[in-house]
């Protein structure tokens, strides 16, 4: 209830007033209705889905038959059906849509007529409400007798495609539905909640963003002192401002996840202060771009925060990947390479990166790059002497999980059939104009053992 405006004005109570269920009708609809719009004022998006369960069985073949729904709708009402206690069904046939749904998942609501006068016209095509044939028999509560009939209305509560809903209803997503080789199915989907349990999709992205914190801590703290010198000075630095950051948010989004209760907004502001802390160490990029919050489509929008985390996690602290520094000798980067440990792909191929000034332009950069040599140090000689670049080499954004820093390129390098335990790789200008040019560092990236 976002309005006062659905909501009647005070009923003016007197002495020898002729009562009529009118009265009794808009006194109650003020007393429940101003009490929700005091609740929907102070609590950010308090509708949604508490529980929806269904006929698998019969789902599978078109017929969706729900077996409970609890859920409560924008505007504050809330609905219950349990098909072991409500004498009607709440069903709905897909078959009507195969052509659509076998072409891709199409969103199915629950719908609810709006809080309209006209629609609260009983029974009718649009009714708010329908009278239920329900067991509706109440004693008096302080006597235990004198049983008598009360009729009961419910919510008339429909299911619809999303395409079909109209400027008459309201609609809460529900499910992303499908056909494949003829059968329904549902897509991994989470709908607008009031409260998240550990079966939710984003209760377990966020208890994975906890596991990959916890390893990402307890990976710096292993190797954090081999950095502890004056070659890897920056990296010591930016290892332990990671450390500092991501022990500072790891409590508070553990402490929300293990909560009895947590509206899925709260959790959303949760997820984002991790991003936001260790993100902070970044000080030569901009902030990503907001992620706005879509109560309407929760798993979209920590799906996108939770690739923003591991992306810049597995920047700062590869995944299974050792990082060395390539020494700097006479304007060439020169570094022993052993075969078992520092090789990929059955050592075929050695992966490195190396790191653009920011004087430097990107075309540049890749020019260099591609017209460098890459060699063993015993054949650079001939290399120089045949003007060859020695071993083939490729430029990649990332190799599996590994994902560079900014200015870092990846270089796949190929090596040459060595059949030896080690080698001496050489990495330098090709010719002397384009010596100013030269990475500021080449690092190489090794498998963890």
């Amino acid at each position: 209830m976002k309005s006062l405006k659905n909501i009647p004005e005070q009923i003016m109570w007197h002495d020898g007033m002729l009562l009529s269920p009118q009265h009794f009708q808009q006194a109650f609809k003020r007393s429940e209705n101003i009490y929700k719009y005091q609740f929907f004022q102070n609590i950010p998006y308090p509708f949604g889905v508490k529980t929806f369960t269904f006929d698998e069985n019969t789902f599978t073949n078109g017929l969706l038959k729900v077996e409970e729904l609890e859920c409560t709708f924008q505007d504050g009402l809330e609905y219950y059906f349990n098909s072991s206690k409500d004498k009607e069904t709440l069903e709905f046939d897909l078959t009507k849509y195969k052509d659509i749904l076998s072409k891709k998942p199409v969103t199915l609501v629950i719908c609810l007529p709006k809080n309209k006068t006209n629609n609260y016209i009983l029974n009718s095509s649009n009714s708010r409400f329908k009278s239920v044939n329900i067991d509706s028999y109440s004693i008096d509560e302080n006597t235990g007798e004198d049983e008598i009939y009360i009729p009961r209305i419910k919510p008339n509560v429909s299911f619809m495609l999303e395409h079909e809903i109209s400027s008459n209803f309201i609609a809460i997503p529900i499910a992303q539905v499908y056909l494949e080789n003829s059968f329904y199915k549902t897509k991994l989907f989470c709908p607008p909640t009031t409260s998240i349990t550990q079966e939710s999709p984003i209760w377990k992205i966020s208890n994975s963003v906890c596991l990959l914190l916890r390893y990402k801590i307890q990976d710096i703290i292993a190797d954090i002192y081999k950095f502890d010198n004056e070659e890897y000075k920056g990296t010591f630095f930016n290892r332990r401002q990671a450390l500092k950051t991501m022990k500072a948010c790891l409590p508070r989004l553990e402490a929300s996840i293990h909560s009895n209760q947590l509206h899925p907004f709260q959790l959303y502001l949760e997820l984002y202060n991790v991003y936001a802390h260790i993100s902070s160490n970044d000080i030569d990029e901009n902030p990503k771009s907001l992620v706005p919050y879509n109560h309407f489509n929760l798993l979209e929008t920590f799906e996108v925060i939770n690739n923003y985390i591991i992306e810049y996690l597995e920047r700062e602290i590869p995944t299974g990947f050792n990082v060395t520094k390539i020494s700097k000798i006479d304007k060439k980067f020169q570094s022993t390479i052993l075969t078992k440990e520092n090789t990929l792909d059955n050592n075929t191929h050695i992966l490195i990166g190396l790191k653009k000034s920011y004087s430097v332009s990107e075309e540049n950069f890749i020019n260099w790059i591609k017209s460098s040599i890459i060699c063993e140090e015993e054949n650079l000689s001939m290399v120089v002497e045949r003007r060859s670049l020695g071993l083939s080499r490729s430029i990649i954004e990332k190799y599996e999980n590994l994902i560079p820093k900014k200015n870092i390129y990846l270089v796949y390098v190929k090596l040459d059939n060595i059949k030896k335990d080690k080698i001496n790789i050489v990495i330098s200008s090709s010719v002397n104009e384009n010596i100013h040019y030269l990475p500021e560092e080449v690092i190489i990236y090794s498998r963890k053992a």
